[in-house]
């Protein structure tokens, strides 16, 4: 068997390198969610409390709270695209961002608005449990993470959109086809879709993973 050429070499530990920093980029990101989430879940407990006589506070309190941290990490993603996999992620976790600020903004623009965020940003408990799994890697976490992903991110997120229609036709009596119709419901469309992608996405790297696994069992 021949020895790998210096080129080869150099090219595995270059790719090493970037797979190294990658990693830690990575790992970074997760610390910086492990800080910013958790209160975002807190807060949004709080504003789904309708016992809470200080409510609108706290709903204005969530709704500038995910608009900072969203766009802290629209900056993140963008000076250090090497936390993300790859650019279809990257690309996608960006174009999410872009969207969740503009719903974001209908409640910035009309306080009284400001229970919808945290009917949206209840699904932060999911990416809790995600970077817990990350950091830690427990069971428990992982069946979190699957439990969450599914309830919150692929039915509760769906119902939303409809939700979202009925608040605004006949609560916040704008034309459907409207701007603020299309922020919020349209918003909560594509985000929805988002998660869809990623569950494809998640899936076929899964069976791609696997593929790999029987070819190298079969050598």
């Amino acid at each position: 068997m021949e020895s790998p050429s210096p080129h080869m070499a150099g090219l595995d530990g270059k790719a090493a390198d970037e797979a190294a920093k990658g990693k830690a980029a990575s790992l970074m990101h997760d610390r910086f969610n492990m800080v910013f989430i958790p209160p975002i879940v807190a807060l949004t407990g709080l504003s789904l409390l309708k016992s809470s006589d200080r409510q609108a506070g706290v709903h204005t309190a969530l709704t500038w709270t995910t608009f900072g941290y969203i766009v802290a990490d629209i900056f993140y993603n963008a000076l250090v695209p090497r936390c993300q996999p790859g650019k279809v992620r990257l690309g996608s976790i960006l174009f999410h961002h872009f969207v969740t600020c503009w719903l974001l903004w209908h409640p910035i623009k009309f306080p009284d608005e400001g229970h919808i965020t945290a009917l949206c940003t209840i699904v932060e408990v999911n990416t809790v449990f995600q970077t817990m799994n990350k950091i830690w890697k427990r069971k428990v976490f992982q069946q979190g993470f699957m439990a969450t992903w599914f309830s919150m991110r692929l039915l509760w997120y769906p119902y939303l959109v409809y939700r979202f229609h009925w608040h605004m036709k006949y609560e916040f009596m704008v034309d459907v086809g409207s701007y603020e119709y299309c922020q919020v419901v349209g918003s909560q469309f594509l985000l929805s879709g988002l998660n869809f992608f990623w569950t494809a996405e998640f899936l076929a790297a899964g069976k791609k993973n696997n593929g790999a696994q029987k070819t190298v069992k079969d050598k």
